[in-house]
């Protein structure tokens, strides 16, 4: 039997193995690392996308990007779930883990060139993780999870390499943020939810972007008579209609004289008259329903100086609860005082053109909303993607409150460290280390080529800096800017295009993301490094189309072509299953 002409495989099964299979899952990854590279840091510039509906998204975060993109080969979606881990996990870092992951592919492809077994380049890789791991937690700075001055410096660094950059000036935005999440998080169980932050958008200045001490609905007040504004508001949030009661299946009602229909319909207004009384008894004076409000209703509420918003989202209820303290009520008959709310003023207002209700001034919100502005809504989508990012941050921070210094520096450091370090091994894995340490330098040095900097003299002078300041370690101190600095950080100031001390200029990182990129670029290649084998079949071709989701999965579906969104049918979700933003 020729063992040669047998035919394992079906039709449609492409197969590479063993070095030139290794080779295109390392090219794969290096391709993906390319497409990013020009993202990172402050002078990092954006992409634009537009897919098969001639829908436009600029933007300049990773893993939007990734995910748009519609990739083949596995080992490039490798890479991208990569990316999309980390966004789920820390919320940043999405554009470093896949740099990172470039570069340890390079020098993967040159250790596998020198003869070094992948078993050899992995336990390497593994060890040198290990090492920087250990090497960022020893020099993280721990302070206090509600210091604002940090946190405004955390938001202000990530910020500054997003779209938001140019709009960062004297702080506007990050204090925006900070105020934000100082006002619903629980600082003593180092907790905060993130949704409790509700992001609206509309079109305008990216000046007049604002932060309200409560919730902004997009709705207008039920009726033109009522008051278009209420201070000292008790407000009453309604999961129930104000109108008649409709059975669900068909209904008939019988009749033998005229009078049965008079008394039908007077029985339906008294029940009508019923539910109105008991929400004027109630003293309330702002009502949040959920469903509809009938026109009787709303005259009555007139006459009484209530104000009425109907039909408003559920998500929208949950934020008016935490907001206000109110509690939500489906019972008309049951409506206590303690179920009341309390905002200092509603008003209506309009903002570009549409009219808004804004439930402002709570006295202690466990629920903030930002208003932002911009003048396009490509802009606004970019800008919700960016406070998300610095939305998460923060949260980072308040759950482990340790920093690092950014701008490259910290990699830079350890990678100094790493390399001292390598000589503790006696054999291959000492190249390897050394490689792995090489590999992290290329995140200050892909900050310094996006400014437009000679990386070769960077490269120099930032290793000649670091290795004079090595020995000069001293006592942690306090300084007069409120942070804590043991030596100088130097790292990569892209805005003057120079070598600086990061700590000095107030950028920082949280440890939390340092460590998610570290583990998670690292344990991709490794991934990528052990197959040797890759057995690829045609995929069938569906009538739906392939799209991909937050978190990575593609799947097809009828109609998938066309515009369309996963969310909860009650509106549950604030950041769409498809990532929209």
């Amino acid at each position: 039997m020729d063992h040669k002409n047998m035919q394992l495989f079906g039709n449609g099964v492409k197969r590479t193995y063993g070095t030139e299979a290794r080779r295109y899952n390392l090219l794969a990854a290096r391709l993906v690392a390319d497409l990013v590279k020009g993202f990172l840091g402050p002078s990092g510039l954006e992409k634009m996308f537009i897919d098969i509906l001639g829908e436009m998204t600029v933007t300049k975060d990773g893993a939007t990007f990734l995910r748009k993109i519609d990739v083949e080969h596995p080992a490039a979606k490798v890479i991208i779930e990569a990316s999309n881990a980390v966004d789920n996990a820390v919320g940043d870092g999405t554009t470093s883990v896949v740099v990172l992951s470039g570069a340890l592919v390079e020098k993967a492809e040159e250790l596998l060139e020198m003869g070094i077994s992948p078993h050899k380049i992995s336990d390497g890789y593994y060890n040198a993780m290990q090492m920087a791991i250990e090497i960022i937690r020893d020099i993280a700075i721990e302070t206090s999870n509600h210091d604002k001055l940090i946190m405004k410096y955390l938001a202000d660094t990530c910020l500054k390499s997003k779209a938001v950059n140019q709009f960062t000036q004297e702080m506007m935005i990050p204090n925006l943020v900070v105020d934000g999440i100082c006002r619903i998080a629980d600082f003593s169980k180092r907790y905060i939810e993130v949704d409790d932050i509700k992001i609206e958008e509309k079109i305008g200045s990216s000046s007049e972007t604002e932060l309200i001490q409560g919730v902004v609905v997009d709705k207008t007040i039920d009726d033109p008579s009522m008051p278009k504004l209420i201070e000292n508001a008790r407000i009453l949030l309604l999961d129930n209609d104000i109108q008649d009661e409709r059975t669900k299946t068909d209904a008939e009602i019988r009749i033998s004289n005229p009078r049965e229909i008079t008394e039908f319909l007077s029985n339906k207004t008294s029940n009508l008259l019923q539910k109105i009384q008991y929400v004027i008894e109630s003293g309330a004076k702002v009502v949040f329903s959920r469903g509809g409000i009938d026109p009787l209703a709303l005259n009555h509420f007139s006459k009484n100086r209530i104000l009425t918003v109907k039909r408003i989202k559920e998500n929208d209820l949950l934020w008016l609860s935490k907001a206000t303290g109110a509690k939500v009520v489906r019972d008309l008959d049951r409506i206590n005082k303690d179920d009341m709310g309390y905002a200092a003023k509603v008003y209506e207002r309009t903002v570009d053109d549409d009219k808004m209700v804004f439930v402002d001034g709570c006295s202690n919100p466990k629920s903030v909303t930002i208003l932002l502005r911009a003048t396009s809504k490509k802009i606004l989508d970019e800008f919700h993607r960016t406070i998300l990012d610095s939305i998460y941050v923060l949260r980072n921070f308040i759950m482990v409150p340790k920093i690092v210094p950014g701008g490259g520096s910290v990699e830079a450091f350890v990678a100094m460290v790493i390399k001292e370090r390598s000589y503790q091994f006696s054999g291959k894995e000492q190249i390897v280390i050394q490689k792995y340490a090489e590999a992290l330098e290329e995140i200050p040095l892909t900050i310094a080529r996006n400014a437009g900097m000679n990386t070769i003299d960077i490269r120099t002078q930032l290793r000649g800096k670091i290795y004079s300041q090595s020995s000069s370690k001293g006592k942690k101190k306090r300084n007069a800017n409120g942070l804590y600095n043991n030596r100088y950080w130097y790292g990569i100031n892209a805005i003057d295009r120079k070598i600086d001390d990061m700590m000095n200029l107030h950028v920082v990182e949280p440890l939390m993301v340092k460590e998610q990129v570290l583990v998670t670029a690292t344990e991709s290649i490794v991934l990528l490094m052990r197959v040797d084998d890759v057995v690829m079949k045609k995929p069938v071709e569906t009538h739906g189309h392939s799209h991909t989701h937050l978190d990575g999965t593609t799947h097809s579906h009828k109609g998938g072509s066309k515009p369309h969104d996963h969310f909860d049918r009650l509106g549950k979700v604030q950041r769409p299953t498809h990532h929209y933003y």
